[in-house]
């Protein structure tokens, strides 16, 4: 995935501090009861 990124900070499209150190993919995203992503539950599940 970060090869994939990185052709686009080689090309000039996205700024290399751009890209992320860790991707970390999980199977949902918690979002609030309006439909948002929940930011705070995201922050309480990973920690960051």
């Amino acid at each position: 995935m970060k090869s994939f990124m990185m052709k686009y900070v080689d090309e000039g499209k996205n700024p290399k501090y751009g890209l992320p150190d860790l991707l970390e993919f999980v199977d949902a995203i918690p979002k609030t009861s309006i439909g948002k992503i929940n930011k705070i539950a995201l922050r309480e599940q990973f920690g960051k």
